[in-house]
């Protein structure tokens, strides 16, 4: 640099020139180097800084089930408590099956909405009780989903709404309600109260301690019929719904005794005077039936056939009763109705087909009993149907609508079938 040119083209110059533009070279490169090696390793750094958070937010999401596929049931409540917040647990015998998603409240009632695991909704049948309880006395509040003795065959389904039957009182509430009572009562009058019971039980420890023990056995013995107590409880509310019912007719009734009573009332010497001949009466018809007894019980004796017999045509008598009865209107036209006397249309008719031997013997092979037929119910307009049986008249009566000629003669009729007689 300092010297001539000749001095700066040796092959001495030459070479320190080269190591140093080779040095310069070196410097420039580790300070490159060394400045991507720290900003590598501060991106490396922050890079896992980010995957830890990632890796921890999704560990919390996950736990606190973000991620998880749930389906919706509603649970009617009258309260749900002081301590019921969202995101509370839901559980089936014991075991967590969702969680509370949201509280809504109204005037009387709050609605809980329910995030449940739909593998483990399978297993709720759709007759599921509700209560809503708390872990200890002054903890949390939870769901809890509650089998019943005859649980449902079918599951429970999404959407469903399930009214809980029992929320846990708190002890705040119930010293509230406490305060309420306590406050309507006036501390001298609860004071008396108090000493007077206290003088009545003093002394008699053992009498209670003995009224307590029979109580025990009296309610230890009523345990087992309580199941029916319950049944009759629920016919006792069914026949007070019938009752209800026919209230108005009851109350008509009552009127109507009402007016009863008061005839009663006012004509009670008249029925004490009934009452007097009929006991005069008793005392008459008792010595007419004991001088006679012997001779009623023979009659009614001999009246039993006959009431027999006429208990087993009852059936005919009946219909012969109705049958004159429904038929006399019509006979009213021709047999004193209109006029005086009767009024007949008379003809010549055929005569009837001569007595054959032996197709007219008489038959009496007919079971059944006494019956009517084709009187009450015949249908008008129509022809009443004819009852056969195993009988000579076998077929309906039909009037003959031929002339015969030359009749059979009444001996050949009566002794038809004899040797030496012609058959008609």
């Amino acid at each position: 640099m300092f010297g001539s040119a000749e001095t700066r083209s040796s092959p001495v110059a030459r070479a320190y020139h080269g190591h140093v533009s080779r040095q310069l070279y070196d410097t420039d490169d580790r300070a490159r180097w060394s400045l991507w090696s720290a900003v590598r390793l501060k991106l490396a750094g922050a890079a896992l800084v980010v995957t830890l958070a990632a890796i921890v937010v999704v560990a919390l999401s996950m736990f606190a089930g973000r991620y998880a596929t749930t389906v919706a049931v509603t649970v009617d409540a009258p309260r749900a408590g002081l301590v019921l917040d969202p995101d509370a647990k839901v559980t089936l015998r014991g075991v967590e099956i969702g969680r509370v998603s949201a509280v809504r409240r109204t005037t009387d009632r709050v609605w809980l909405t329910l995030a449940l695991d739909p593998e483990a909704l399978r297993f709720v049948p759709a007759n599921v009780r509700v209560d809503i309880r708390s872990t200890t006395v002054f903890g949390a509040k939870y769901v809890n989903f509650v089998v019943p003795q005859m649980p449902s065959a079918e599951p429970l389904r999404p959407g469903a709404t399930v009214r809980a039957d029992a929320v846990t009182v708190e002890f705040n509430t119930l010293f509230e309600h406490l305060t309420r009572v306590l406050a309507q009562i006036a501390p001298e009058r609860l004071n008396a109260t108090l000493s007077a019971l206290g003088a009545a039980l003093r002394g008699r420890g053992a009498e209670l301690g003995d009224l307590l023990a029979r109580a025990d056995a009296y309610l230890r013995d009523l345990n087992p019929s309580l199941p029916a107590l319950h049944r009759d409880t629920i016919a006792t509310a069914q026949v007070t719904s019938l009752y209800a019912d026919t209230v108005d007719d009851l109350l008509r009734t009552a009127a109507d005794l009402t007016t009863t009573s008061t005839t009663i009332a006012d004509r009670a010497d008249e029925l004490d005077a009934l009452l007097l001949n009929v006991i005069g009466l008793a005392d008459t018809t008792t010595a007419v039936l004991t001088e006679n007894e012997r001779p009623v019980d023979a009659a009614l004796a001999l009246l039993r056939p006959t009431t027999t017999l006429v208990d087993a045509y009852k059936p005919v008598l009946n219909c012969v009763v109705l049958g004159l009865a429904q038929t006399l209107p019509a006979a009213e036209s021709f047999v004193g109705g209109v006029q005086p006397g009767a009024v007949f249309n008379a003809g010549f008719m055929y005569g009837g087909e001569p007595y054959t031997y032996p197709d007219d013997l008489p038959k009496v092979n007919a079971t059944g009993g006494p019956h009517c037929e084709g009187i009450l119910d015949r249908t008008p307009g129509t022809h009443s149907p004819y009852l056969v049986t195993d009988t000579a008249e076998h077929t309906p009566y039909i009037p003959s609508t031929t002339l015969t000629l030359n009749p059979p003669k009444v001996f050949q009729v009566l002794f038809a079938g004899l040797p030496g007689i012609t058959p008609p």
